[in-house]
């Protein structure tokens, strides 16, 4: 795609040779006010030029070899073009002119967001739109390679013909437009090609390898396998649905409000039909020589299942196995079978993905690659492509869960199995994680601290506030003045609540500072230690909270109307921030799941 990108960009050695040779014998100075005018959009000083001069509406004004047209068209004067256009003494024949880069003017204006412009240049030479660059590219292609203006894209894909000389369709310019089409994301519009054209659905490159899977195998922000999307995103997708209910109406007022959501839109439109596009390609390609093993065999190439699994799409694996099964087995050199490379690169979805084929799997985990490493070694190492994570502790039960996960998988003699470094799989894992575990126990301690901190200061307040009762108390008998009001209960015991949670956080805390961490603590003792820690913490900020309700209410609910109901609404605010910042990690994910359709692979 990169190549593709460059080859349509990067002048030739010949065009820059005829640019220097044509400078020498251009008059710079007599076109320069021409060419500054039309640049500044002012038509009333470009008009006076070309009153006075009518030839210079049709020859060269720059050292590149370009018209009026051109210089308008790569300066975005987009209404000053069309004003050209329209130019009583503009012959047609002149929209098609080639500057020495080998460009029209409708070229320039293609890679621009005026789908009004190419249209008057198109009304007025029909034809244009076939006219071809020095390298055989047609304006569609510019249109694609600027990405801007899909709906300029969508106005060449209609208005341009397979026709011949071009045969932009078919001919040699058919590789670039669907590696560039399929690498920008507009997998609708390629979609429609391809159904118009079913050529492009199998083209492919010199090694007979799919150019669109190809790229969408280094793609994995088209697919939502290759994307981790929060609760609050996949509502708004799954909100797309109701588009077709409601009409568009309301959405326009929506995009308006929200023009994040219309991204939003895009992106899972982008998912949909990347899905569609990578069945539509590998079904067509299953049904040509479909008993020619070495045709598929190179059109599925090892590089594309090699991208697709180190990229973690699962949809491209999935439909490849379910037209073509014995790929399951592509071996790359160096890098290993399938789930040894989805191993290496902690791509877990993929990892599951096989998992549901436990045969299969069970052997391809049982095979050692070509340095004696085991899966238990490749899940060993460490990697810094993992989710992210809160913390360096955190981070370190990720990795050593995933490896557990794996060395279960694996054949319990492996454990002893020594690769080329003449090491075992804990050996390696051990080794390259240390330093994460060093990590790992200072965040611990600076966690800590911090909760230490939290949970002394509530002791303190919620120990002086049990002392000092709001009211005072009875000077002949020492008990509270405001003991009988229930009010004065709901205080004392949220406050005695407050103080014994802080007091056990801050014991759990304490541990947490002083223990020292195995490899099996880092995912059995330190999580656990943690949640009762901050869950303590967490019910004495709360009941604090409600003994200062309690207190306040004590004294000024006779005084203030509606006191209680106001205060309590006050009080829901943090309760209700802080229980949708703790839910993300359980109850999200799990509505998330219900949210999401595995089997259809969308929301």
């Amino acid at each position: 795609m990169a190549s593709a990108v460059s080859s349509l960009l990067m002048p030739s050695d010949d065009v820059n040779t005829a640019i220097t040779e044509f400078a020498r014998r251009f008059n710079h100075s007599y076109y320069q006010p021409l060419q500054l005018a039309i640049l500044k959009g002012d038509w009333k000083s470009t008009k006076a030029f070309l009153d006075n001069d009518p030839t210079a509406l049709t020859a060269k004004v720059t050292i590149h070899g370009r018209t009026a047209l051109h210089v308008a068209a790569v300066g975005a004067q987009w209404k000053l073009v069309e004003k050209l256009v329209q130019h009583q003494h503009m012959p047609a024949n002149m929209l098609a002119e080639l500057d020495l880069m080998g460009c029209t003017c409708l070229h320039y204006v293609a890679m621009g967001e005026s789908v009004n412009t190419a249209k008057a240049l198109v009304a007025k030479k029909p034809s244009l739109t076939q006219v071809t660059d020095l390298k055989g590219f047609t304006p569609l292609i510019y249109s694609i390679t600027s990405r801007r203006c899909k709906e300029m894209i969508w106005y060449f894909v209609l208005n341009t013909t397979d026709e011949s000389p071009s045969c932009p369709f078919s001919g040699p310019s058919a590789n670039q437009l669907v590696a560039l089409l399929t690498g920008a994301g507009f997998h609708d519009i390629t979609m429609y090609l391809l159904h118009r054209y079913p050529n492009l659905a199998t083209i492919s490159d010199s090694n007979g390898s799919s150019i669109i899977l190809n790229v969408l195998s280094k793609l994995p922000s088209h697919f939502q396998s290759g994307q981790n999307l929060g609760l609050l995103f996949a509502i708004i997708l799954r909100s797309i649905l109701l588009k077709h209910e409601y009409g568009n109406i309301m959405w326009t007022a929506t995009y308006t409000l929200l023009p994040g959501l219309k991204q939003a839109i895009d992106m899972k439109l982008r998912h949909v039909y990347a899905v569609i596009l990578t069945e539509f390609v590998i079904s067509r390609a299953s049904t040509m020589n479909s008993n020619d093993y070495p045709f598929w065999q190179s059109f599925v190439s090892p590089e594309i299942i090699f991208s697709a699994t180190s990229s973690g799409i699962v949809e491209i694996l999935e439909t490849c196995f379910q037209f073509f099964p014995d790929l399951v087995w592509t071996h790359i050199p160096n890098e290993g079978n399938v789930i040894q490379i989805a191993i290496k690169n902690r791509q877990e979805k993929v990892f599951r993905f096989l998992c549901k084929m436990p045969i299969i799997c069970q052997l391809l985990v049982l095979a050692i690659d070509e340095s004696n490493n085991t899966a238990s070694h490749l899940a060993a190492r460490f990697t810094s492509k993992i989710e992210s994570t809160s913390g360096e502790a955190l981070q370190m039960i990720r990795e050593l869960q995933w490896f557990q996960e794996i060395e279960k998988l694996d054949d319990p003699l492996h454990k002893q199995v020594k690769n080329n470094d003449d090491k075992t799989a804990s050996q390696v894992f051990m080794k390259e994680h240390k330093p994460l575990i060093e990590e790992g126990k200072k965040w611990i301690k600076d966690r800590s601290n911090s909760c230490m901190v939290v949970a002394t200061l509530i002791a303190t307040i919620t120990f002086a506030a049990a002392i000092t009762v709001p009211g005072g108390n009875n000077q002949d008998k020492g008990t509270p003045i405001f003991l009988p009001n229930h009010k004065f209960g709901v205080f004392m015991w949220s406050n005695a609540v407050a103080f014994f949670s802080s007091l056990t956080s801050l014991l759990v805390f304490i541990a947490n500072m002083n223990g020292y961490y195995t490899e099996e603590e880092f995912v059995i003792v330190l999580p656990q230690r943690l949640v009762i820690g901050l869950n303590f913490l967490f019910v004495a900020v709360v009941t604090t909270m409600v003994a200062f309700i309690g207190a306040l209410s004590l004294f000024l609910e006779d005084r203030f109307k509606n006191f209680t109901t106001i205060i309590w609404s006050l009080a829901s605010i943090p309760f209700l921030i802080s229980v949708m910042l703790l839910l993300p990690s359980t109850t999200v994910e799990l509505l998330y799941k219900k949210l999401y359709d595995p089997k259809k692979g969308s929301i």
